[in-house]
């Protein structure tokens, strides 16, 4: 399996599969744990029960940011390609689940770009206004000041990232919106 890093098209639909199997996994060994001791010691009460009882402690990890992801899916291929076409050199991440102490931001898209931070989600629970916010406080503290306008009108998202694909950039810029990015990248799920 190609291995697909956060904000890459598809991310969530690879990070599901591979927490499935990781939790598969661990439920696989916490049986073979119970049944091993109970043919072993022919009881339940023995060390091979408490083994597997502490064995549940990180499987739980697993299943609850499997838990998390389920009800989010991965981009079309048509909508990334679209997004890409009309961002051209900008830089474009896809598949987020932004996490803050209050809430999960499912982000379909940002666009980075001449020192503007362009995002957009079709979900119907996604707040702009607190994401905005949230972001701007969070690039803030971290030294960073970019535009930030997040969107959820399709339209409006491609016309304003179609506005920063038309930027040209120097070359310091393009490292400060590498930067950028990769601060936003350490804040998905």
């Amino acid at each position: 399996m190609k291995h697909v890093y956060k904000g890459q098209f598809e991310y969530i639909k690879k990070k599901k599969k591979e927490r499935l199997i990781i939790c598969l996994i661990w439920t696989a060994l916490i049986i073979g744990i119970l049944v091993a001791g109970y043919l072993i010691t022919k009881s339940r009460e023995s060390i091979f029960t408490v083994a597997a009882i502490l064995t549940v402690l990180p499987a739980a990890k697993f299943v609850v940011s499997f838990c998390m992801l389920l009800p989010y899916h991965s981009q079309t291929k048509e909508k990334y390609d679209m997004v890409c076409k009309a961002a051209k050199e900008a830089i474009v991440c896809t598949d987020m689940l932004i996490s803050t102490e209050k809430k999960v931001l499912p982000t379909d898209f940002v666009v980075i770009r001449d020192g503007n931070v362009c995002g957009y989600s079709a979900s119907p629970k996604f707040d702009a206004r607190f994401a905005q916010e949230y972001l701007t406080a969070m690039y803030k503290r971290n030294g960073i000041k970019p535009n930030i306008k997040m969107f959820t009108d399709e339209k409006k998202f491609l016309q304003r990232v179609r506005e920063l694909a038309a930027m040209e950039i120097d070359e310091k810029q393009a490292e400060r919106d590498t930067r950028t990015k990769e601060l936003l990248l350490t804040l998905i799920l």
